[in-house]
């Protein structure tokens, strides 16, 4: 089962009444492009994008573009002996990264209902739902980017052994990332060949 299917189902875990897609062919093709539209938007917008809120710590999980950094300083918390300013620091970043993902958890109510009321109409509007889904995907973006410019100042403050410290964890992540990557490839390889 793919990813997207899940996403639909959490969305929209029951069919009302009349709205049973299979007798209206002509519905079909619309459906499935707003479902999909729907489902490769709000995993994109939803906090940690399509790793989720709980893939690790921060805002992104293991699938979030760019959240690797946030993730690494803040699960590196107790290695860095931090400073009391630096500690002053990392916890409004923290902070900022769980008010960050609590408001888009809030807005994902919101988002889904606009579609949903969307797709409820005889002919929905696609233009709509792609707008109402863009600007949620801009607005996680933009909270993401204000809680990573928070962890970056935190990097900044660190002392160099410290940013040793969070250099030598991002290269043991891109090595381990890199080494499932390898592996994922053979496996494919081995199913086609």
């Amino acid at each position: 089962e793919s990813g997207n299917a899940a996403t639909l189902r959490r969305m929209f875990p029951h069919k009302p009444k009349g709205t049973d897609m299979t007798h209206h062919t002509s519905r079909r093709p619309l459906a499935l492009a707003a479902a999909l539209l729907l489902a490769s938007t709000v995993a994109a917008a939803s906090p940690g994008g399509p790793g989720g809120p709980k893939g690790g710590p921060g805002m992104g999980g293991p699938g979030a573009p760019g959240a690797m950094v946030e993730q690494v300083i803040e699960g590196l918390r107790d290695k860095l002996a931090l400073d009391s300013a630096q500690r002053a620091m990392f916890d409004s970043a923290h902070a900022q990264t769980i008010a960050a993902r609590d408001r888009m958890h809030a807005s994902r109510t919101d988002i889904r209902s606009k579609v949903q009321a969307e797709l409820a109409k005889p002919e929905p509007d696609l233009a709509a739902v792609s707008a109402i889904l863009e600007t949620a995907e801009e607005q996680g973006r933009s909270l993401r980017h204000q809680a990573r410019d928070q962890w970056l100042k935190v990097y900044a403050s660190l002392r160099a052994d410290q940013k040793a410290i969070v250099r030598d964890e991002l290269k043991a992540r891109m090595a381990r990332m890199d080494s499932m990557q390898e592996r994922m490839k053979e496996r494919r390889a081995e199913r086609h060949s």
